[in-house]
């Protein structure tokens, strides 16, 4: 219990951290922008900052900010959403009480939080976890295909700062207390060994049957709840578009309705999206401009052509002409026809993905292009045209139909995009079933939260360079 006291204290210490130093850097910076305002900007005219930075805090405890286990993107999400909600009120108060110098100290220090907040968060996990008083104790209950998925999940990437470390697997067909068995290395262990730790409040159970057992073993679910405070459930419902499922509770009965939502049905959510498209692309021609002109004349030294228009598939099943940056040779084409009929093994992997490691027919310029992603600076043209989106599946070609199989019907759904769930996960070294899956995923559970963490990874991993070639 010690440590579980700690972990919220180091939390709440690190968000109270946060909200003194975005104040701090918000006077500092509008003291030094506007110099002749000092007279204004102080301390003690920011009373109504530092009430509503000491409420968010306990909003933040009534959230179980110190206490809950959230994954990263969804915990920020929530952390924001609270924020701009305190923020709106600030801004009211403000503009009808205040000084203009004052409002403007509001609007920065508002803003400092929502970037100084997450990332204090974020170090303060790693340093516990680094100290070994982050981690939480885990038991997962089953041992199938969903438990193993629940492990790999919980434990793998940016889960990994959720901090559970595994004890074991409860097989509920065991009697024994414990048995040789080992699972991912992970020992496993019976319902009775579960049930017969006491005073181990800090442990969490996560049950993770497969759903026809969930069902027989409801019961076991209602006992631990009163063992252990932290009781979760996966269910085994993969491929259903949850983000977004409200469940209603009906009075006096343990039915429930799972309401599914297809956000990208609703109109106010496709124009949302639309709008979002159209701003960001504008704004990003605007800004690339210059790096447009440079590329341009690199290019021209190898090739005729500036540009490459590629024929591919969109919304509504509909052909539209892909714009890029040349990468390749002027007879590319004439070279893969050579390279497919001459050589087996690129023969094989050009149907396996459609695309070659290292492809003989990319030029020096192209190469770089690729590697940075550079090369798709110009469909922001086919945004604006209407063709694709800033974030959507990955633009195919009639040829790869077949491997979407029925799932075709949910690419034909969306406006494909420059960047998605497939470029920030590992782009071409994910295979294609799981590219599919990625893209079908993405328009099953489409949310503008999710564009914006999409847009935000996809620069990390430009950065990074990860599986681009």
């Amino acid at each position: 219990m010690k440590k579980s006291i700690l972990q919220r204290l180091s939390l709440l210490f690190t968000d109270g951290v946060a909200m003194v130093l975005s104040l701090v850097l918000a006077v500092y910076f509008l003291n030094l922008v506007r110099p002749g305002s000092q007279e204004y900007i102080d301390f003690n005219r920011l009373g109504l900052a530092k009430l509503l930075g000491l409420s968010i805090l306990c909003i933040f405890w009534q959230l179980e900010f110190y206490t809950k286990r959230r994954p990263i993107w969804e915990e920020i999400k929530l952390l924001y959403t609270t924020i701009f909600i305190f923020a709106l009120l600030h801004f009211i108060i403000t503009f009808l009480l205040s000084h203009h110098i004052v409002k403007l100290v509001n609007v920065v220090f508002w803003f400092f939080l929502l970037i100084i907040i997450p990332i204090l968060r974020t170090i303060t996990k790693k340093i516990l976890l680094h100290m070994n008083l982050w981690q939480r104790s885990l038991f997962i209950v089953g041992t199938g295909r969903n438990a193993r998925a629940t492990y790999q999940l919980l434990t793998s990437g940016n889960n990994s700062l959720l901090g559970y470390q595994l004890l074991g697997f409860i097989d509920l067909s065991l009697s024994a207390d414990s048995s040789e068995r080992m699972i991912e290395q992970i020992p496993v262990y019976s319902y009775d060994y579960l049930i017969n730790l006491v005073n181990r409040k800090d442990i969490e159970v996560i049950f993770a049957l497969e759903m026809n057992d969930l069902i027989a073993n409801v019961a076991k679910i209602d006992q631990l709840q009163t063992q252990f405070t932290f009781v979760s459930v996966v269910p085994d419902v993969v491929g259903l578009p949850l983000y977004g499922a409200t469940i209603d509770h009906f009075f006096g009965s343990n039915e429930v309705v799972l309401r599914l939502k297809n956000n990208l049905s609703r109109r106010i959510n496709r124009i949302i999206k639309r709008t979002t498209d159209v701003l960001l692309a504008a704004l990003g021609i605007v800004l690339f401009a210059p790096l447009f002109l440079l590329l341009a004349l690199l290019i021209k030294r190898s090739n005729r052509h500036v540009f490459f228009k590629h024929r591919r598939l969109g919304r509504d099943g509909k052909y539209f002409n892909c714009i890029k940056f040349q990468t390749m040779y002027d007879n590319s084409q004439e070279i893969l026809e050579h390279l497919l009929a001459t050589d087996d093994s690129v023969r094989q992997e050009w149907y396996k993905d459609f695309k070659l490691k290292n492809d003989p027919r990319v030029t020096k310029v192209g190469k770089f292009l690729r590697k940075t992603s550079l090369d798709e600076i110009p469909q922001l043209f086919n945004v604006l045209a209407g063709d694709m989106s800033i974030v959507g599946p990955r633009p195919i070609i009639e040829a790869e139909v077949t491997k979407y199989a029925n799932d075709f019907y949910y690419y034909k759904l969306v406006r494909p995009g420059i960047t998605g769930l497939w470029q920030i996960s590992g782009r071409n070294d994910v295979d294609y079933v799981n590219r599919v899956r990625l893209d079908v995923w993405y328009v099953k559970n489409w949310s503008l939260w999710y564009d914006f963490v999409i847009i935000l990874k996809t620069i990390i991993v430009v950065l990074t360079r990860k599986g681009a070639y």
